[in-house]
């Protein structure tokens, strides 16, 4: 895969003059302190909502980024919007068989920000930028971790939030 000349990181946190690697997050405990991007700005705007796997969940089925989240009020609560930051790729990398794949960017060296993109809502910013975003209750939401298919039949059988609203919705096939 070539390098793109710009990636992107999505944040609830709209103050980021300057990316430094850090260890709250890893996806391997042996990379050490990393800074996260992705080249696909849709998976960028999914991480502006401050969620975690224990009641939502991202990643993409056939090129298609989604976003299933168990608890709508709570999403709605936390949701204040937030920023995409396009920072250059000079010192990132790809490892196809790490975390999201060669989607996922990772630098150990501190990153400053090209530009940025202000979203008023993280709802708003995954809709426009094609994320299909589906609310569904625990029952559903646990169905879809477990599910042998990796939950695709379920998705296939919901109601996006994109489809609802009119806004950028694609269906799985």
């Amino acid at each position: 895969m070539e390098k793109p000349v710009v990636l992107y990181h999505g944040s609830s946190n709209r103050e980021i003059s300057e990316f430094k690697p850090r260890t709250e997050k890893v996806r391997d405990p042996l990379e050490g302190p990393r800074v996260f991007a992705t080249n696909d700005k849709r998976m960028a705007s999914v991480f502006i909502a401050g969620t975690d796997d224990s009641w939502a969940n991202s990643g993409m089925y056939n090129e298609i980024p989604y976003l299933v989240i168990s608890d709508r009020d709570r999403f709605v609560k936390l949701d204040e919007g937030g920023t995409i930051y396009h920072l250059p790729s000079d010192s990132f990398e790809t490892d196809p068989n790490k975390g999201l794949g060669e989607i996922e960017w990772t630098s150990g060296e501190s990153v400053e920000p090209l530009h940025r993109e202000e979203h008023h809502t993280a709802l708003e910013a995954m809709l426009e930028h094609g994320v299909q975003v589906y609310f569904v209750d625990p029952a559903t939401y646990q169905a879809w971790r477990t599910a042998s298919d990796h939950g695709l039949s379920i998705l296939k059988s919901l109601v996006s939030e994109n489809e609802r609203k009119g806004i950028n919705p694609i269906p799985f096939e």
